[in-house]
């Protein structure tokens, strides 16, 4: 197949109608320039110039090939550049996926700090329970998730970034150091979020360690309906560390759960791993977002 060489050495000679001239504009000497239209002859099958001693004319099979060679050479240069775009981060689009806890907290915060950098990179954000973000990731519909592992999944690779305790809230109450975080609510209602997602993997896995075998009296999809129904003073709940400072959690209580099992938050990427450099560059951000979060009973950092 001919390449991009050929077609310049081809379209400047049928410009300058002269071999002379259009072998010192691509800086070849006469014989190079001639010996590459005469590979590209050969490819094509058919003489581009009708030569004589004084004048160098197109064939007539030489006048349509001029056109095509002028959009392929046109289409190469868009690639190029396009390409060089991405890679330096002059355009590009990136769609990430998180948990609910993460989407309402770290991830907002990352998304900016990467616009100020990169203004011209389109960011998507989907958020979902775990088995969406999973299914999204691995059906290459976004191009990393952030969110917990799930059961050995080998089409994943998973990245781990951080822990993620559990926030026990109640209505406004008093405990004391010496007291368990549970006192008081075995006649208070328990107030879940929807089985399927990860926060009620994991505080399921808490009441257990507690030895609070109770069924939920409510279950929710979003925080914010838990969060105010607490507020209500209809229970308590359990919910991610790392998203109750987004919400209003005034005359509520709040109490860290030790976790025998935290949740860990990380990156979630399809098999075989393929990166651009606008992942490169949000993934760069991300952990750095990470760095500068306060790291005290939100998010504690793992090793990779």
């Amino acid at each position: 197949m001919f390449h991009q060489r050929q077609l310049q050495a081809f379209v400047l000679t049928a410009e300058m109608a002269s071999f002379t001239r259009a072998a010192k504009e691509i800086h070849l000497s006469q014989p190079a320039l001639s010996y590459l239209i005469r590979k590209l002859e050969e490819e094509l099958g058919i003489a581009l110039f009708a030569r004589n001693t004084r004048t160098v004319m197109l064939t007539d099979g030489g006048e349509l090939f001029l056109g095509h060679a002028r959009r392929i050479l046109a289409d190469m240069t868009l690639a190029l550049d396009e390409t060089r775009n991405v890679r330096e981060l002059e355009q590009g689009r990136l769609t990430v996926a998180g948990l609910p806890s993460v989407a309402s907290s770290l991830l907002p915060r990352t998304i900016a700090a990467f616009r100020k950098r990169h203004p011209r990179v389109t960011i998507a954000l989907r958020d979902g329970l775990a088995d969406q973000v999973h299914q999204w990731v691995r059906r290459g519909d976004v191009d990393m998730g952030l969110g917990s592992p799930l059961d050995q999944d080998r089409e994943l690779d998973f990245q781990p970034l951080f822990h993620d305790d559990l926030i026990l809230i109640t209505p406004p109450r008093v405990v004391r150091r010496s007291e368990s975080p549970w006192y008081g609510l075995d006649e208070m209602s328990y107030i879940a979020m929807t089985p399927g997602s990860s926060a009620r993997h994991y505080a399921d896995l808490a009441m257990g360690h507690a030895g609070r075998r109770i069924e939920p009296s409510w279950e929710v999809s979003f925080m914010s309906s838990a969060i105010a129904m607490v507020r209500a003073k209809l229970g308590y709940a359990l919910l991610p560390a790392s998203s109750v400072d987004v919400f209003n959690l005034e005359q509520i209580t709040r109490l860290p759960i030790n976790m025998r099992e935290p949740r860990e938050i990380g990156i979630l990427r399809r098999k075989p791993l393929h990166s651009s450099p606008a992942l490169e560059a949000f993934v760069r951000q991300l952990r750095k977002q990470i760095a500068l979060t306060d790291s005290g009973e939100h998010l504690s950092a793992t090793d990779d």
